[in-house]
């Protein structure tokens, strides 16, 4: 995980084909028993931007999906994936971050509306 840097980026069609094959690849391989680092380091994609940003949305799904969703504590994740348990927190942390930012920023562009 590199260090929280909430940047809005537009993507290209092709970006987000990418992203969505190149996901379900991530999420397919780690159902089928490799951690996450063998997961991400199986897919080839030759923007390292692009491939850093899903590396990132790849474990907040996974974290979303299955400690909020499935009630899975944050310990038994990190060893399902073979992660330390600081990544799985640090990850979370910039999740909620996200998260926040989105609900500001969709909060201030409705009430700049309303001015």
């Amino acid at each position: 995980m590199s260090d929280f840097n909430f940047v809005f980026k537009e993507y290209s069609d092709e970006d987000n084909k990418i992203y969505e094959d190149v996901m379900k690849k991530i999420m397919q391989n780690i159902k089928n028993g490799m951690s996450f680092r063998e997961a991400v380091d199986s897919i080839d994609i030759k923007d390292n931007e692009l491939k850093g940003f899903i590396e990132d949305d790849a474990l907040k799904i996974l974290i979303a999906e299955l400690c909020y969703v499935s009630k899975i504590p944050f310990e038994e994740l990190a060893d399902m994936l073979k992660l330390p348990l600081d990544t799985i927190r640090t990850a979370n942390l910039e999740m909620l971050e996200d998260i926040a930012l989105t609900l500001n920023n969709s909060f201030n562009k409705e009430r700049s509306g309303n001015a």
